[in-house]
């Protein structure tokens, strides 16, 4: 393969990378995008596609909220395909002692202007009448959305190809070198900068970066419109992300146009492991029984695994790489890539170009992390 040269290299076609590939093209950018599959072949087309305000940190909760917003100023421009819907969020607890968490977690919505009420029980169960009528409350935020993570990268893909970036499959790169990349064939290509959003894999590329793939399940049911309208979690699903955790079992159900719906959310940590494991699909049938007692009426099509890039911490790592400012990371977005996708394009492409952030970018810039290795 012959050298090639551009402005920018990104380095994957997953969301994240599609996201940032389209914003450089968008201001005039040369790109040429590096992906050793193909488009959404990765995390992409396996996640979950709630765009929300997530609230573990204050870093988390201001990127979500900017992320949000770019999303809703991009709906008129997304296919029927997509699924774009604004379907809010119900964040529910399952016992007395968890509503504390909803207050809690209301309060911290309403300082960030995030719109957000506390529902009562039987407010919830006019809402969804199939959730346990014995769940005490939730916190409903209107403003969330869902998507179809699978299409929204492909998407963002011919977007970015719309502006002018060569997207290029099939394309492994093996190293990140001074002035370009070097790929599994031993060519180079050469930019003034590299973006990495190589997803869980960013660590092959750059050993030096603490992220790891962390396994989720998730189920697909069979079609049963209206047996769910919003986006349903439990309340703690943000808890349950928490890096230290080695293997979580908690609850999401996402209704689909289709009718068909989305069980999760488990996370381990298993190294490269594919496999659909049957204890974890039971373990998480299983929690979504307490909060939909007839879950099982709905047959099982189809469940299957990916991996989640996990950081340190639960704050994703972008800007340049310590010791290589000509490296820029769009690493370790866990479980809110499809969320912040979006802003973590903007931010890149502003770092980039040397223009000031939409939010100030010191919470996710790589040396927040000293000397940190992979793990």
């Amino acid at each position: 393969m012959a050298t090639r040269r551009a402005d920018v290299i990104v380095v994957g076609a997953g969301i994240v990378g599609c996201a940032c590939a389209a914003e450089l093209a968008r201001r005039g950018r040369t790109v040429l995008v590096a992906e050793a599959v193909a488009v959404a072949s990765d995390t992409s087309c396996r996640a979950m596609g709630h765009v929300g305000v997530y609230d573990d940190n204050p870093a988390q909760i201001a990127l979500t909220r900017y992320a949000r917003r770019l999303w809703e100023e991009m709906a008129p421009e997304l296919p029927s395909e997509v699924e774009f819907v604004r379907r809010g969020a119900l964040w529910v607890a399952p016992t007395e002692e968890e509503m504390e968490e909803v207050e809690a977690k209301e309060g911290v919505y309403r300082a960030a202007g995030v719109e957000a009420r506390m529902v009562d029980s039987s407010t919830l169960h006019e809402m969804e009448p199939n959730l346990n009528p014995d769940l005490p409350g939730a916190l409903f935020v209107p403003g969330d959305i869902v998507v179809d993570a699978t299409e929204s990268t492909r998407f963002l893909a011919r977007r970015a190809r719309s502006f002018g970036a060569d997207i290029r499959t099939g394309v492994r790169v093996r190293s990140v070198i001074p002035d370009g990349v070097t790929l599994a064939d031993g060519s180079e290509w050469r930019a003034d900068a590299v973006v990495v959003a190589a997803g869980w894999q960013v660590a092959k590329i750059l050993p030096e970066v603490p992220v790891r793939p962390r396994k989720g399940h998730i189920a697909l049911t069979e079609p049963r419109p209206g047996y769910v309208r919003h986006q349903v979690s439990e309340v703690g699903y943000v808890r349950g992300a928490d890096a230290a955790n080695p293997e979580v079992i908690t609850f999401s159900f996402q209704p689909r146009t289709s009718g068909k719906y989305l069980i999760g959310a488990t996370r381990q940590y298993v190294g490269e492991q594919t496999e659909v494991e049957p204890r974890i699909i039971e373990a998480l049938l299983g929690r979504a029984r307490r909060f939909l007692p007839d879950v099982d009426g709905l047959r099982i099509e189809r469940t299957w695994t990916g991996f989640r890039p996990a950081g340190p911490d639960a704050v994703p790592l972008i800007g340049p790489l310590p010791g290589q400012p000509k490296t820029v990371l769009a690493a370790a977005h866990e479980g809110i890539g499809i969320t912040t996708a979006l802003a973590t394009g903007q931010l890149v492409a502003d770092l980039v170009g040397g223009t000031p952030t939409a939010i100030p970018i010191e919470p996710y810039l790589p040396d927040r992390l000293g000397s940190a290795r992979a793990v």
